[in-house]
């Protein structure tokens, strides 16, 4: 099909009308026309993908990654980076244009925070023992791609992925999958395996191999460090089967931008509801919050949070129990970190019953983040700031960063 691109939709891909339907073509940009094939159409909607460009947009790269269509990674890596501040921009007003009309015009005039490459901090390689391919899936399917080369990963990962698939290959691996962490500064490296047990050797390039069980706890059987330790005004000590944020370069920033969010509000008082290993609650401590309580359903990165922050109050439990039974003060700043599904609706029925003075809101998904914040504009909360961070840079993945104060506070 022949189509001419008029938009950017929420989900990165190339849209279009024709023939009474609208199309959704993956790899295509505004302005240009493009040759497409169907990949699923219903109900007057049709998800395709360009395969072949006829005038292209001045926003096209050039030189993509040369893997980039058979790899999930980077849906947007036909975008160039000088671009991508204009595409996120689009991205995220096509996703908040149904939740509030202020947060798709608040989107509009947001400032954009680039991320140079490469920048993953962590990666989650799958590892197929038939084809002995370690990499990331390819779009929509299970099949393991080989990501040599690669725009966002490390150069140290990249220089490991062939000593760690012979050792996976040698010991008889069984699919599972690896999960890579390094410190910012990409000194120490380490990995988890999610799989059947198996021999872990020693392998060039990293400084620890362990099994990594559903929770995230460390089984037996590994060798050397067990986490990594990040470099931030207040250094974290982040486990292999914790979650922490995965673009090095956007981190600091972040944390400094919390620490001024929470600054500016004046509050005393945070409570962060998806704490982590204690990343937010370290830069709201950074931005003179002196009363700290950290919610955390993981009982590995809880404990990691309760090390990281030790004058800090810890609670191991999900933002559903905790404001269940908790009534904290209302003269206080909520940090909410929600993933990637967003706040559930019992969550968000508790966060706006207790009504604290301050929201920080952070999502990772345009849409969902839109439906969490459209209550909190509905319920007596004001827009104050709002800024989109390329942390997942390559994708239409961004996340957003806002504040809102209580009206009634």
């Amino acid at each position: 099909m022949r189509l001419e691109i008029t938009a950017i939709a929420g989900g990165g891909r190339g849209f279009a009308r024709a023939d009474g339907l609208a199309w959704f073509v993956a790899g295509a940009l505004p302005g240009e026309v493009v040759e497409a094939t169907v990949e699923r159409e219903r109900a007057g909607v049709v998800e395709a993908r360009a395969v072949a460009v006829e005038r292209p947009s001045a926003w096209r790269e050039a030189t993509p990654c040369p893997v980039a269509e058979a790899c999930g990674g980077c849906d947007l890596a036909h975008v160039r980076r000088d671009a991508a501040a204009a595409i996120l921009r689009e991205v995220a007003c096509g996703a908040l244009r149904h939740a509030d009309p202020a947060l798709a015009a608040a989107a509009r005039a947001a400032e954009v925070v680039v991320s140079p490459m490469p920048w993953r901090l962590r990666a989650r390689l799958h590892w197929d023992p038939v084809r002995r391919a370690l990499g990331f899936f390819g779009p929509r399917s299970r099949r393991t791609v080989e990501i040599t080369p690669c725009g966002v990963v490390s150069r140290r990962l990249l220089d490991a992925i062939p000593a760690t698939a012979a050792a996976l290959a040698s010991g008889g691996a069984a699919a599972g999958d690896l999960d890579w962490l390094e410190s910012l500064d990409g000194g120490t490296a380490v990995a988890g395996w999610r799989g059947a047990r198996c021999e872990l050797p020693r392998v060039e390039g990293l400084d620890g191999w362990h099994p990594v069980g559903r929770d995230g706890a460390i089984g037996g059987g590994g060798w050397g460090e067990s986490g990594v330790t990040m470099s931030l005004p207040v250094p974290l000590r982040v486990p292999i089967g914790a979650f922490f944020q995965g673009n090095r370069h956007l981190v600091p920033p972040l944390f400094d931008r919390i620490a001024e969010l929470v600054r500016r509000s004046g509050m005393r008082r945070v409570v962060d509801l998806y704490a982590g290993v204690g990343f937010l609650a370290a830069a709201a401590s950074a931005g003179g919050a002196a009363e700290l309580v950290l919610v955390e359903a993981s009982q590995v990165a809880a404990s990691a949070a309760a090390a990281n922050l030790p004058a800090a109050s810890v609670v191991c439990a999900t933002a559903e129990h905790y404001l269940a039974g908790a009534r904290p003060s209302r003269d206080a700043l909520a940090i909410v970190d929600p993933p990637r599904t967003g706040m559930s609706a019992a969550a968000l029925a508790a966060l706006l019953d207790w009504s604290p003075a301050a929201v920080v809101l952070l999502g990772c998904d345009a849409a969902r983040f839109g439906r969490d914040a459209g209550r909190l504009l509905g319920n007596r909360y004001r827009l104050e700031t709002m800024q989109l961070w390329d942390m997942f840079a390559g994708s239409h993945h961004v996340e957003i960063l806002a504040s809102f104060a209580c009206a009634a506070g």
